[in-house]
């Protein structure tokens, strides 16, 4: 597996407007849409900002991302998403390495893979793949 970068990190919070509002004061950062197509399943909604913001806010009490806020505390970096060329290839190396697929999705050009936190010291690993200059120009071209 080839990994091109370190594309975004995960940040969970309670109020994700009131985080949009936050992020782009302190950073200078513009976020793209609020997206919930495709992460209804996930229980949650999210936004992202070049250069590589993604916040995420539940939307079911039993969403994943709600049980960490309960335990942990919102402002919690998630996760970490790495950008690969090929990420049918990282799935299958990291799976023979023990890694758990916790799920998948695909929303415009973005195709991305969650691995389960237990499995890297308690850190969502992320594989994504896409065609555009960023994460968010990605979500936003039609399949």
């Amino acid at each position: 597996m080839k990994i091109e970068k370190i594309d975004h990190v995960h940040i969970y919070v309670k109020d994700l407007e009131k985080a949009i509002q936050r992020f782009e004061d302190l950073l200078g950062v513009k976020f793209g849409q609020v997206m919930t197509e495709g992460l209804e399943e996930l229980g949650v909604k999210g936004a992202f900002a070049p250069p590589g913001l993604d916040v995420s806010q539940p939307t079911s009490p039993d969403s994943p991302v709600a049980k960490v806020i309960a335990r942990m505390g919102e402002g919690l970096v998630g996760g970490v998403s790495f950008k690969v060329e090929d990420i049918e290839a990282g799935i299958a190396e990291l799976q023979s390495k023990g890694m758990r697929l916790l799920d998948r999705l695909e929303i415009g050009g973005l195709k991305e893979a969650w691995f389960h936190p237990k499995d890297a010291h308690g850190v969502l690993i992320e594989l994504c793949q896409y065609q555009a200059d960023n994460a968010l120009e990605a979500v936003q071209q039609s399949t």
